[in-house]
C-alpha cells in the first residue's frame, strides 16, 4: 500500500514536495469530509489510485509546466486538481457536469490557494463549444467513457498540435481499434500507449493522441449524442 511519504521519491522530478505534498494531503481530507461522494476508491487505496496515478499520467503526458490543461470529468479533482497542486504555472480547467461536485471543486481550489484552477459546471459537449474550444495544450480524462466517445468529448477542447491523454485499463487496445472512425473525423492521431510503472499501477496505461488540426464544426454533437451514437459507428445527426 502506497503512503504519502513515498510519493516524492516516486516523482523526483517534481520539485518542492514540501509545498505540494501537504496540499495533496489536505485535498484528500477535504474530499473525505465532503457531504457528497466524489470517488469510489477506498481511502486506504487513495494515495496510489487517485494521487500517484494522477501524477503518473501527467508525467507520461510530458509534464508541461506552462500552458492550458483541461481535465474532463474531474470528479474529485483527479487528475486535474492534483496536477494543479504540483504545477503552479499551469492554467488548469476542471470540467465536471455534476453541479454539486463542481461546486465542491471550486471550494477546494479556493481552500488550497490554487488560483490557477477554473471549474466548469457543464457537460463536456457544452464545454467543447465554449471558451475552451481548440484551446488546451493538454487534455486528460480518467474513467469517463469508451474511447470513441471520449475523443468526441476531449478533442474539441484540444488545441491543434495539442495532446489528449486517456487513462485506460485492459481494453485499451481494443478500444483503440474501435476509435478509428473518431480519430479520423476529429483530426487526431494515436502516437503512444504506455503502461504506468508497476510501483504506481499494474493495470492502468495512458494512451496519447496528437490533434492535427481544428475541430470540424459539427463536433461535438449535442449533449448525449456522443454516447448514444459514437463516431466509430456510421456518424449521423
Amino acid at each position: 500500500m502506497l503512503t504519502w511519504s513515498e510519493l516524492p521519491a516516486l516523482f523526483p522530478a517534481v520539485a518542492d514536495p514540501g509545498r505540494w505534498l501537504p496540499l495533496l494531503e489536505r485535498h484528500a481530507e477535504l474530499l473525505a469530509a465532503a457531504p457528497i461522494r466524489t470517488t469510489a476508491v477506498r481511502r486506504d487505496e487513495a494515495v496510489a489510485r487517485n494521487y500517484a496515478e494522477s501524477l503518473e499520467a501527467y508525467r507520461l503526458a510530458g509534464a508541461p509546466a506552462r500552458g492550458r490543461l483541461v481535465d474532463v470529468g474531474s470528479g474529485g479533482g483527479f487528475p486535474g486538481m492534483v496536477i494543479a497542486a504540483i504545477a503552479p504555472g499551469l492554467e488548469v480547467h476542471l470540467v465536471e457536469s455534476h453541479r454539486r461536485r463542481a461546486a465542491l471543486l471550486g471550494e477546494i481550489a479556493q481552500e488550497l490557494g490554487l488560483d490557477q484552477v477554473t471549474v466548469h459546471a457543464e457537460r463536456a459537449e457544452e464545454a467543447g463549444r465554449g471558451s475552451l474550444r481548440d484551446s488546451a495544450d493538454l487534455v486528460l480524462a480518467r474513467a469517463v467513457a469508451p474511447l470513441p466517445v471520449l475523443l468526441e468529448y476531449t478533442a474539441p477542447m484540444t488545441a491543434p498540435r495539442g495532446v489528449i491523454a486517456a487513462l485506460k485499463g485492459s481494453r485499451a487496445d481494443a478500444q483503440l481499434e474501435e476509435a478509428a472512425g473518431a480519430l479520423s473525423e476529429l483530426a487526431c492521431k494515436h502516437f503512444e500507449t504506455t503502461m504506468m510503472r508497476a510501483a504506481v499501477s499494474e493495470h492502468v496505461r495512458v494512451q496519447l493522441f496528437r490533434k492535427l488540426g481544428a475541430t470540424p464544426e459539427r463536433y461535438p454533437r449535442r449533449p448525449g449524442m456522443p454516447a448514444k451514437r459514437p463516431i466509430a459507428r456510421p456518424a449521423q445527426g
